[in-house]
């Protein structure tokens, strides 16, 4: 039954429609994630105090093509013109990772390219869960593993410009166990030349690697227990000397505890998720009604097709341990955020998390003098591209040169698909001038 109507005209070419309903109709509505071009948002509004014997829906239809991340439907604030991409590119691409999830190369996938300060492109394709036929939709949870580092990064920067450490000062000033460090030279245990730094944390130039051995890593284990244990064992380098991939910034995340008196989930919180609105990500899935939003992880067979790796379960406890090499859940739109802040030099939507020149700082080649290509908590080109990725195949890069960042999502571990390749050389073709 179709009911009376009115539009109004609102800001930012937003026309907004009130459909009336008699008393005791009852309608529901879905709302779509995302603002963009054409996109019609539902809102049951029953019973409005403008019509108290009515119940009553409003429709939002939006005709801006671009909307800012962070941006509110009641918003006042000149909202920024579409931004143009390569039309044949994109249809390039949304081809190319249909045929991705067809072959089943991946289970589902979610694909975001930004342009300063506006959303170019957005969709998911394929499926979260294989068995349930649940869509990969852009709401959909997913573990983002080594893509925690660059806001661990971030949230100790934050800390760093409050002077609550210096990038070069001994990380044993907070956390003890590391006052005496050994280095394994061949066949001999040595002293370490030089304590370990901040820094080096972050630039995986610590010595540390991702030998599990040893370690305290069990189910009441906390990350006081696992950075004592983590400190017993040599070094495979010198402090400083060489590049290692390993447990670094998971033990900059207990440094960052022990100088804040929390846990990491607390501070990463308060520095960074609260004031991005970035409310889907987390160290575990807080609420219940989530669970079905996250995505499965699946693996390549060795015959072709996909097997489940990793469920659901395991992320709906709070863990003993806040990993910040890691550990967090997220969604494509929440990073995109973070994403969106780096762009910005350290600000979005007038929340500032970083000064200019700390991002700046950020990206720069920290390993020049040991030929490698590293800033704080990911990978960078100098030219002002910073990047990294993580163990399921999730991938980001922030290019401040270019005015562009991307984020790709996708669950699946061991074997990586050529999925993230195929999508950056179509993504870059769509955002080329």
């Amino acid at each position: 039954m179709q009911g009376e109507s009115d539009y109004f005209e609102g800001v930012a070419g937003i026309r907004i429609k009130v459909l009336r309903y008699p008393e005791g109709i009852s309608m529901s509505f879905w709302s779509l994630d995302r603002l963009e071009a054409g996109a019609q948002i539902w809102l049951d509004t029953a019973p409005m105090k403008s019509y108290p014997r009515l119940g009553s829906a409003i429709l939002l239809t939006f005709s801006c093509l671009g909307v800012g991340l962070g941006a509110e439907p009641n918003t006042t604030e000149k909202r920024h013109p579409a931004i143009s991409l390569n039309q044949k590119a994109v249809e390039e691409l949304n081809r190319a990772m249909k045929e991705e999830v067809a072959a089943e190369q991946v289970s589902g996938l979610i694909g975001l390219i930004g342009w300063k300060g506006k959303i170019g492109y957005f969709e998911s394709h394929g499926q979260r869960d294989l068995d349930k036929a649940d869509p990969m939709s852009k709401e959909s949870l997913l573990r983002i593993y080594s893509m925690t580092k660059p806001i661990v990064a971030v949230t100790a920067m934050a800390l760093w410009e409050e002077g609550k450490f210096k990038l070069d000062d001994p990380i044993h000033e907070y956390l003890p166990e590391w006052k005496t460090v050994s280095v394994r030279e061949g066949q001999k245990l040595v002293a370490a030349k030089s304590p370990v730094t901040p820094r080096q944390l972050m630039t995986h130039s610590s010595g540390l690697t991702y030998d599990r051995s040893d370690l305290a890593m069990g189910s009441r284990d906390s990350l006081q227990d696992f950075s004592k244990s983590m400190a017993k064992r040599p070094l495979v380098f010198h402090p400083g000397e060489s590049y290692a991939y390993g447990y670094s910034i998971d033990i900059l995340g207990r440094y960052l505890e022990a100088i804040e008196g929390k846990t990491l989930d607390l501070i990463m919180r308060e520095r960074v998720f609260d004031k991005l609105k970035m409310s889907d990500t987390e160290f575990w899935v807080k609420n219940s009604e989530d669970r079905s939003r996250v995505a499965l992880v699946y693996s390549r067979k060795n015959n072709g097709g996909l097997r489940k790796v990793m469920g659901r379960s395991e992320v709906m406890i709070r863990p003993v341990r806040m990993m910040g090499g890691q550990g967090l859940m997220s969604t494509a739109g929440d990073y995109a955020k973070f994403c969106e802040m780096l762009l910005g030099k350290g600000e979005l939507n007038g929340q500032r998390i970083l000064k200019e020149e700390t991002v700046n700082l950020m990206f720069k080649n920290h390993l020049k003098d040991i030929g490698k290509s590293y800033g704080l908590g990911g990978r960078v080109n100098e030219l002002g591209r910073y990047e990294w990725g993580g163990a399921a195949g999730t991938r980001f890069w922030v290019d401040c040169g270019k005015g562009h960042y991307a984020v790709f999502m996708i669950q699946n571990w061991g074997s990586k698909p050529k999925t993230w390749d195929i999508f950056r050389k179509h993504a870059e073709a769509a955002l080329a001038k």
